[in-house]
């Protein structure tokens, strides 16, 4: 299931291209995004559809970079708040799986180099 990343990522290309426009920048160099861990977002699959979404534009050639946050939850039964692993969403005091996401569940735009 890509198209929620292919999505994304027209986005994204839009607005770096605005970014790029409103700035004058006349070529990026490369785009970083940072997405958390809870997201439900591939890094992988962010990147092949980055590939596809600038094919044949001016930033076809810009580099591509995802950086990971991790995720913290909190327990709903118990109260502990855990770094949490989106492949086992348990809680590791009392196995409760019941959670809350605090953190992780971020994308952001977070640099983009130019000339």
């Amino acid at each position: 299931e890509i198209m929620h990343e292919l999505g994304i990522c027209d986005a994204l290309l839009k607005m770096v291209d605005g970014i790029a426009r409103d700035e004058g920048l006349a070529c990026v160099r490369k785009v970083t995004v940072e997405v958390g861990s809870l997201s439900g977002i591939v890094p992988a699959y962010l990147a092949d559809c980055w590939d596809a979404v600038t094919d044949g534009t001016p930033y076809q050639s810009t580099a591509f970079a995802v950086e990971t946050l991790p995720g913290v939850a909190q327990c709903i039964d118990c109260g502990e708040k855990f770094t949490a692993d989106i492949e086992k969403l348990v809680c590791p005091r009392c196995g409760g799986k019941k959670l809350t996401p605090l953190t992780g569940r971020e994308l952001m735009l977070k640099e983009i180099e130019a000339d």
